[in-house]
């Protein structure tokens, strides 16, 4: 399952929701409606409008700030789509590609994300049995939770716990660095990537998602010291998404799954797709990473990257 990992990192200059009711749209508000969603939110319909693009999109942030934080202070509750719209101050239809815009995620797919972050952290900071967390996180099947947990996640919920204990508390860079030295090379780097901007003496993991957001397991994954070289390979035909994550040297492994706290984590994206037809890259532009620290509006990172990682590739911790 994580054979296409890579361990490739030089520094040198840079080369040329399951379980609850779906999300559901409601039918578009009379245009009396639509104006005023506009005027509240800084949004304006009218040709030649003074509003500068600097100050749209501050409002669009706050529009779907004010969903986030409802959706977090709230994790369990249903969170239809026209509801996370009236908080935002904002038509369903518009809000929904708003948020998309900002997020780089479906609300949808956004609330997955956070269900499946508090349920981590539960498991990781908590004695409550997996089916009270179940129903925590707002699942009123066991099954259907521990579907969407081992589909977003990596491993199923308990596993998830077990496979945490050994390295809960030991730093999440000390980790990464021993996962870097034992990590296989490609044979052949199909993409390669430059990264920079990590906290000093970091690593950073880079990885390929089908998806925007770094949910299920990539398709390839490298460990590098920025600034420096990520080489990733054995892809299929497909499209992917370059993510990168790196975390302060303070963090431990369980600050770095459970995300508690913001500022010790650096995100970053690749701006580009990368597209592997007949096995090579359609482009040869080597991809461009610039990690930064995560934003309220990124969504919760819930891929149990290092501890999958060391539990396919180190000794359990003794």
């Amino acid at each position: 399952m994580l054979s296409n990992f890579g361990a490739v990192g030089a520094p040198g200059a840079p080369p040329g929701s399951a379980g609850r009711p779906p999300f559901r749209r409601s039918r578009q508000v009379p245009a009396p409606a639509r104006l005023l969603n506009y005027h509240i939110v800084g949004f304006s319909p009218v040709k030649g409008d003074d509003v500068t693009a600097e100050t749209t999109a501050d409002h669009r942030t706050a529009a779907v700030l004010r969903s986030i934080r409802c959706i977090r202070q709230n994790v369990g509750d249903a969170h239809l789509l026209p509801d996370l719209a009236h908080t935002a101050l904002l038509s369903p239809f518009h809000f929904h590609r708003v948020f998309r815009r900002v997020t780089s995620a479906t609300p949808a797919r956004f609330l997955a994300a956070a269900r499946m972050a508090e349920a981590k952290r539960l498991l990781a900071r908590t004695p409550m049995s997996v089916t009270d967390i179940c129903m925590r996180v707002g699942y009123s099947s066991l099954g259907t939770f521990t579907t969407q947990f081992t589909r977003l996640v990596g491993v199923p919920p308990r596993r998830f716990r077990k496979l945490l204990e050994p390295y809960a508390d030991q730093p999440v860079g000390e980790i990464l660095g021993r996962l870097r030295a034992v990590l296989p090379e490609p044979v052949r780097a199909q993409v390669t990537g430059w990264v920079s901007g990590a906290p000093d003496g970091a690593l950073a993991a880079v990885g390929l998602f089908r998806s925007g957001i770094p949910q299920e397991v990539p398709s390839a994954c490298a460990i590098v010291r920025p600034p420096g070289i990520a080489a990733l390979g054995g892809l299929p035909d497909g499209d992917f998404h370059a993510l990168a994550m790196s975390f302060d040297l303070r963090a431990s492994v369980a600050d770095a799954l459970v995300g508690e706290d913001e500022e010790l984590c650096h995100v970053g994206t690749a701006p580009q797709v990368v597209q592997i037809r007949d096995g090579r890259a359609v482009s040869a532009t080597p991809l461009r990473i610039q990690l930064r620290p995560q934003a309220p509006v990124d969504p919760p990172l819930v891929l149990a990257t290092p501890i999958l990682l060391a539990a396919d590739l180190l000794a359990p911790a003794g």
